[in-house]
């Protein structure tokens, strides 16, 4: 990728990225201790770095949650558009309102290019880098992610069995 494409990506993504690392970086403090937050690009190697958090737990599970935290944004956004009935369930699946979006492209307005660019910064910040999977997965398969799965396993066990 270009330097002069991943600028441009930078400028237009820059209200995500701080919502992305923010996330990280609120999920560090409840979860452990949050010890550097950055939204200054950075190249290292072959990979741009739009931000990054720096972070340590008690237990690397809890590592596992602060890497997945950016998803949060993407529960925001799903709740957003179920507000303005966007989406809607429908026999317990998520249905897509395509009326309301053909009516809302019928008439176009400068403010709902606002809302569009919004929608947008909202998916990136909930996008999870290759880095956040790594540590999400890598953490989570640790001795304390393996307790907290069986743990987790059991209880949901016990408690169909009592059923």
């Amino acid at each position: 990728m270009s330097k002069i494409k991943l600028f441009l990506k930078f400028v237009f993504y820059f209200f995500g990225t701080c919502l992305h690392e923010l996330a990280h970086y609120i999920a560090a403090v409840i979860l452990g201790k949050a010890e550097g937050f950055s939204v200054i690009p950075k190249i290292e190697g072959d990979r741009f770095i739009f931000g990054s958090v720096k972070s340590r737990a008690r237990y690397k599970v809890l590592t596992s949650f602060i890497a997945a935290a950016p998803l949060v944004w993407w529960v925001v956004l799903f709740l957003v558009m179920r507000h303005f009935h966007i989406i809607s369930i429908s026999n317990g699946m998520p249905e897509i309102n395509t009326d309301m979006i053909i009516k809302r492209i019928e008439t176009f307005s400068l403010s709902d290019l606002f809302y569009l660019w919004l929608f947008m910064q909202m998916l990136w910040a909930g996008k999870l880098s290759m880095q956040d999977i790594k540590n999400f997965f890598g953490n989570l398969f640790s001795i304390s992610g393996i307790i907290l799965i069986l743990t987790v396993a059991i209880l949901f066990y016990l408690s169909r069995k009592l059923l």
